[in-house]
């Protein structure tokens, strides 16, 4: 008896999380090689992320963006012990692919102060499917 309500309940908590609205994926970028393009089960939308050659910026590419309902996507860091972000999104009506330059520091009238010391980098895009599911991809960054 015992054995058959654990394992009805097993059943139950897999059912449960299999059936689960949101996708998760995580990817560590290497620190000298480049990534190709990864594909959450299900979305269709392809994200391309690497650094810049200088090491001050990540360079993030979208394919199929036509395929969701939206997307946006949120990059994290701290520098010298202090959060700093920037954060967006991309209409899927305006085309089929995008692409984003997000620098690691701020930018006016042409210059750029980049900042130092940076930590705990992460890069996440959630994607809103048309059938209502969500996928939320996570990028672990070292720079």
């Amino acid at each position: 008896m015992k054995k058959s309500i654990f394992t009805f309940l097993l059943l139950g908590l897999l059912g449960h999380f299999f059936s689960s609205n949101t996708v998760f994926a995580a990817k560590l970028l290497p620190r000298f090689k480049q990534t190709g393009v990864k594909m959450t089960a299900g979305s269709g939308v392809g994200t391309s992320v690497r650094l810049r050659s200088d090491r001050k910026a990540l360079l993030v590419y979208f394919s199929n963006v036509s395929k969701a309902k939206s997307v946006s996507y949120v990059l994290m860091y701290q520098t010298n012990g202090k959060e700093e972000g920037v954060g967006g999104s991309i209409d899927s009506a305006a085309g089929n692919s995008a692409q984003r330059v997000l620098d690691f520091g701020t930018c006016s009238a042409g210059v750029c102060r980049y900042h130092s010391n940076i930590t705990q980098m992460t890069f996440e895009v959630t994607i809103d499917l048309p059938n209502g599911k969500k996928t939320l991809r996570r990028f672990r960054i070292r720079v």
